[in-house]
């Protein structure tokens, strides 16, 4: 068997090869709604009469009960795949064994000029008259436009009139079952799904406080006979340069400062420098040996004197911006003057002489010292917090008094800038004491159950902290607490709810009224006709408060 898919628009020409065609004895035309087949009854005929000759058997399916109709009175099996086939009575339009009235007999002469065309348009086909060009091309019009008698319009206006009928008794029908299937479904769902307890309980109530110390300690565990629980110390360190300005006032006179390096090529032996020694420069500048120094002897090598040198601290026989001098080549020795070693000793500045000032500088107060050291204390106070706050999860618990700052060095530089600035260096430690507050709740609840012999659990609580105590050292630290708990009375959830599973709702009531410290109950069985507990544990909903 082969099923051959018919287009609406495919004519009876083309079928029919489509059958010569098929490589099967027994073939399926499946014919879609509102064919052109269905336009005349003599294509269904042609189709019969192609596929006798060459002895093939076919079948038509459709949707379409046009086209069953008119298989059927070509002598061509017909069904419709989705709907129990309606066989039509045709009795008033053609009698099989009843004198035709005239308007009969001419659609029926309608019909066999019909068919006498299609059959001779046949014959030629087989005869070779007709080629398939014109087949297909103008003859194909001419089966297409062919205008059927008069009687047989109005056959055909019987069939669509009849079809109008069955439409609108497939919508009725349609309507009337998917209406059925909605109440089957809502009656499943109101037996399935919607049967289902609520219980709402109200247990006696108690209640309970605590207002005290706790300590924690790095070591310890949650302990509510000691009322202890662990906590974790963090540490950190961090130092800092900051300049302030300098707000005092006051007239200076100062010398210029710096370094000459002391040539001896003189001979090899040492020579010493007393303190106050002279340096001329070539303006004529005098600078001062700070402190006495030895020059070392010059080498010999190879008859040949190479000169030694170390370098001192000078300072300017006056004070001034004039003896702020660059770098020098030659500082000569005046008490040298008018000796050999006049020309052998010497010096040279490498870098400038600077500090000569005379005139009305910036110092720092005691005050402006006091504020520095303050905020630079507070600046690194809380970058520490800021580090170490990072570190720090956020189920962990950190109160006023559980950090511990120092600051461990301090330099003073005051000495001011060209911008009126002096300087402060620090070095300082921060240490927090911290704990989980889970782990103090969990404390204070199991102090205030055992203390009721467990048959009481916290329902609600408040909890309020003081200033903490912290011992750095040895990673202790303490502080009171005021906690105010509401308790009530236990129930088992999960074991009322297998207990009271498939009861009646008299059986119900006795068993949550029975509760021990049961203050109210409200009980709810839903919908309203469901008499008993459902036997599922999701359809059973307790809340207790």
């Amino acid at each position: 068997m082969k099923k051959i898919n018919i287009n609406k628009s495919d004519e009876a020409a083309l079928i029919v090869e489509k059958i010569i065609e098929a490589d099967a004895g027994e073939i399926v035309l499946i014919i879609p709604r509102f064919s052109q087949l269905s336009e005349s009854l003599g294509n269904f005929h042609l189709l019969k009469r192609e596929a006798d000759a060459i002895d093939k058997k076919i079948l038509i399916e459709s949707v379409d009960n046009r086209v069953i109709e008119l298989a059927e009175l070509a002598g061509i099996e017909a069904v419709n795949p989705f709907f129990i086939k309606n066989k039509r009575q045709f009795s008033d339009i053609i009698p099989k064994k009843e004198k035709a009235s005239p308007k009969k007999t001419r659609a029926t002469a309608a019909w066999r000029k019909e068919e006498e065309f299609i059959e001779r348009l046949s014959n030629n086909l087989e005869a070779g008259d007709l080629t398939k060009k014109n087949f297909y091309g103008e003859e194909k019009t001419r089966v297409v436009k062919m205008e059927p008698e008069p009687e047989l319009n109005k056959i055909e206006g019987a069939w669509e009139e009849n079809e109008e009928k069955e439409s609108f008794l497939n919508k009725i029908n349609f309507k009337f079952i998917l209406g059925f299937l909605v109440l089957v479904f809502i009656v499943y769902g109101a037996i399935v799904f919607l049967p289902k307890a609520d219980l709402k309980i109200v247990t006696k109530k108690i209640d309970w406080a605590y207002n005290d110390s706790i300590i924690t300690q790095v070591s310890a565990k949650i302990d509510p006979k000691t009322l202890t629980i662990p906590n974790q110390k963090f540490t950190s360190t961090k130092n800092t340069t900051m300049f302030f300005p300098a707000t005092g006032k006051k007239q200076v006179s100062n010398k210029a400062t710096g370094t000459i390096t002391i040539y001896n090529s003189y001979s090899s032996d040492a020579q010493t420098l007393v303190q106050n020694t002279r340096f001329l420069s070539p303006d004529g500048k005098i600078f001062l040996l700070t402190k006495k120094i030895v020059v070392p002897g010059a080498k010999i090598s190879e008859g040949k004197i190479l000169p030694s040198s170390i370098d001192a601290s000078v300072v300017a026989e006056k004070a001034g911006e004039d003896y702020n001098l660059g770098p020098v080549k030659l500082f000569s020795i005046p008490g040298f003057k008018g000796t050999p070693k006049y020309q052998a000793f010497y010096g040279e500045s490498k870098n400038s002489m600077s500090g000569g000032f005379v005139g009305e500088v910036a110092y720092p107060t005691a005050s402006d010292i006091s504020d520095a050291t303050k905020k630079i204390k507070d600046t690194l106070e809380n970058n520490l917090k800021t580090t170490i706050y990072a570190q720090i999860s956020s189920d962990f618990k950190i109160l006023d008094g559980a950090s511990s700052f120092s600051i461990t060095k301090q330099t003073n530089n005051t000495d001011v800038d060209k911008d009126g600035n002096f300087s402060i260096f620090a070095d300082a430690q921060l240490t927090i004491i911290a704990f989980k507050e889970a782990d103090l709740i969990d404390l204070l609840k199991q102090k205030a159950e055992s203390e009721n012999n467990d048959i009481y659990g916290v329902k609600s609580y408040t909890l309020d902290y003081g200033i903490a105590r912290m011992d750095s050292a040895n990673g202790r630290l303490s502080f009171p607490v005021n906690y105010k708990a509401v308790l009530s009375y236990k129930i088992d959830v999960d074991k009322l709810k297998s207990e009271i599973m498939g009861k009646t709702d008299v059986e119900l009531k006795k068993i949550i009224f029975a509760l021990p410290g049961l203050d109210t109950a409200n009980i709810s069985l839903w919908p309203f006709w469901v008499k008993k507990v459902p036997n599922k544990l999701n359809k059973i909903n307790i809340t207790v408060d």
